[in-house]
């Protein structure tokens, strides 16, 4: 790796830990790894960094990731090891540029979004019938992802603000169904199912406020 960019990113890493843990925590150099999208580095206790002793252990850090293309800052838990982390981070941007196809600024870090689904049925989906097969795919999806509309939420019927398969089947028909919020717990997960479902349904995002 490059030894100016390797210090450019050791010392955003440095003002990282040191902003959220402290002066007495540190970067094991010796661990710090260059990936195609990242910087990877592990830290821990300065008194551990010089003795090496089991007991001086920081407890708590996991891989503290650094994206080559903006510089922000991932970091992850103990509860995930440097595998299990690599794994959920690529996972995540693999998502991302996939997305990106469809949307081209999609952030999926720290981007907050509106879902509109435009009209279903096309000229041709129309002409070889198969706008109900369509409409059915797509309220599957969105059954599966628990669809809401947090201004219905009603204190006595906790489900309330949930989609129903017959309220989905309605708004579709009637589209663009605009979902705006919280309306769903991962939205980069429903947004890749409705491309493997059908990558050319016709949908946006919208940034939400």
């Amino acid at each position: 790796m490059q030894k100016n960019i390797k210090e450019e990113f050791t010392k955003i890493a440095r003002e990282y830990i040191f902003k959220n843990f402290g002066d007495n925590v540190d970067i094991l150099e010796e661990d710090t790894e260059e990936c195609e999208d990242t910087f990877c580095f592990h830290y821990n206790s300065k008194k551990f960094i010089e003795t090496r002793r089991f007991e001086d252990q920081f407890v708590g850090p996991g891989p503290l990731f650094i994206l080559k293309r903006d510089k922000k800052v991932i970091s992850y838990g103990s509860a995930q090891g440097g595998i299990s982390a690599r794994f959920h981070l690529i996972n995540q941007l693999n998502k991302e540029r996939l997305i990106r196809i469809y949307y081209r600024d999609y952030n999926i870090w720290d981007g907050k979004y509106n879902l509109i689904i435009n009209e279903l049925d096309d000229h041709w989906e129309k002409a070889l019938g198969m706008g109900e097969i369509i409409l059915e795919e797509l309220v599957n999806v969105l059954l599966k992802h628990k669809i809401c509309n947090p201004s219905r939420y009603d204190n006595n019927d906790p489900n309330s603000y949930y989609y129903t398969k017959e309220q989905l089947q309605e708004e579709l028909k009637k589209t663009p169904l605009i979902l705006e919020g919280h309306f769903c717990r991962k939205l980069e997960d429903l947004l890749i199912d409705l491309i493997n479902t059908n990558i050319y349904l016709d949908w946006t995002l919208s940034e939400a406020k």
